[in-house]
């Protein structure tokens, strides 16, 4: 059996809902692996534990940029691929990209493991919280090898039309994650391990949904033997390089971040920020899943040289985008202190410092979505330098020196302000490079 789905000829609004809610429906899931830890830890261990969980957060971001490196740049040439009618090279493509994926998955676990202290004094651990750090980490890295193969499948599982059973893999494994939060953490006790043991049993609940779409008649991609093809793995880590940035960048923003709220106000800060970055990573990764469900969409048309429907999903794309994060700032602007109260409870100092990061740091969303579905829709297309240079100026350059400089000017209203200022400065060299690739699609 094979899936009847036609993204070449089917209604692009029927396949737009299909892909796109089903991505985003996942991704709210996924980012529930991190929350429901935020929301546990904040409430049954404090403020200090919600330093440690921000300080460890820097190595999923490394753990899921390595998948969607091989995950989206090989899912991506997949697509480009099917569009072409090029379908030597289609599974191995994906040989190839799970290859690396495992590969570089038995890396991490293994090196996170010997070198678990020395990376979490890395990230910024302190004395009084090193040992949370590492309770948390010690865990993750035994089984980083997971957490790869689920953001690596995910979207090699969507391309091969089944988005659905993608959606079901991340939900069923972010419910997951918080139902064992809760007997581990709260009926267990068992603190900042709990919290990373329950993460880990949600990545194998996906890893299972995930590996059942290649024993089903509708699965397309299978492994097969191949040379290694240097041509190949280039195109695909050339495509994955956006993705990888934008994961990867995270990790080094929130680093940056936490020390230079650390040199200004302290612990209490970092555990405030921890706060925001967690309700961004809600906003964020609904962007996120935006523009997952846009790219089967735009590759395999673009592939196909049907720039007509390339060009209708951008648009629907970078509409939907803007209505979701001016939705985010107005819920961030009126109802700050119960969007905080999720977290902690009784920190007077805690709830005033985060309420006014947040009312600042929202604003960001109004255009953070379409710089992400830009960025995105030039790396569906095989343009991944555009791609490249959009995640650049949005995720370290343009993000980094309004950091320092504005924290320098303004302290911690300068700290939160910077989002928006690399944001903003971001959607205007996009929109120059979308004029300048526009002739393409014509």
């Amino acid at each position: 059996m094979k899936n009847s789905t036609d993204l070449l000829k089917d209604d692009i609004k029927g396949l737009f809902f299909k892909y796109v809610s089903a991505a985003v429906a996942g991704m709210v899931m996924n980012s529930l692996y991190i929350l429901a830890d935020t929301i546990f830890i904040g409430r049954w261990i404090g403020p200090r534990g919600l330093a440690a969980l921000n300080i460890a957060i820097p190595v999923f971001n490394l753990l899921f940029a390595t998948a969607l490196l091989f995950g989206v740049g090989g899912a991506t040439a997949i697509s480009v691929s099917l569009g072409k009618k090029d379908y030597d090279k289609v599974n191995i493509i994906f040989t190839l990209s799970m290859t690396f994926i495992i590969g570089f998955g038995l890396i991490y676990t293994i090196l996170g493991s010997v070198f678990l202290e020395e990376i979490s004094y890395i990230l910024g651990a302190e004395s009084t919280n090193i040992e949370l750090v590492k309770d948390y980490l010690r865990v993750v890295f035994m089984f980083g090898f997971s957490f790869l193969l689920v953001y690596g499948m995910t979207p090699l599982v969507r391309n091969d039309k089944a988005p659905r059973l993608a959606m079901m893999a991340t939900i069923l494994g972010g419910l997951t994650n918080m139902i064992f939060d809760w007997l581990f953490i709260v009926i267990f006790g068992w603190g900042m391990k709990g919290a990373a043991i329950a993460t880990v049993f949600s990545a194998f609940t996906s890893i299972i949904i995930l590996l059942s779409h290649f024993v089903s008649g509708f699965a397309s991609l299978k492994f097969t033997k191949i040379k290694f093809d240097f041509s190949i793995l280039k195109r695909i880590i050339k495509n994955g390089i956006p993705s990888f940035i934008i994961e990867a960048s995270s990790g080094i923003v929130i680093v940056s971040f936490n020390l230079v709220i650390l040199s200004l106000i302290g612990e209490i800060g970092v555990a405030s920020y921890g706060i925001i970055a967690n309700l961004s990573l809600i906003c964020v990764y609904i962007f996120t899943g935006l523009s997952q469900g846009l790219q089967p969409l735009i590759s395999i048309n673009y592939g196909a040289g049907l720039y007509s429907r390339v060009k209708k999903i951008r648009t629907m794309g970078m509409l939907s985008a803007f209505i979701f994060g001016f939705a985010f700032f107005i819920v961030g602007n009126l109802f700050p202190e119960q969007l905080i109260s999720l977290f902690t409870e009784g920190s007077e100092e805690l709830i005033t410092i985060a309420t006014r990061g947040i009312r600042i740091y929202f604003v960001a969303f109004v255009i953070m979505g379409v710089n992400i579905v830009i960025g995105t829709y030039f790396q569906s297309i095989e343009l991944s330098n555009f791609s490249t240079m959009i995640t650049l100026s949005r995720g370290v350059v343009m993000l980094l020196l309004s950091l320092f400089i504005l924290s320098y000017i303004f302290n911690m209203n300068g700290v939160w302000l910077s989002v928006p200022v690399a944001e903003f400065t971001t959607l205007l060299f996009g929109v120059i490079l979308l004029k300048k690739e526009s002739y393409n699609l014509k």
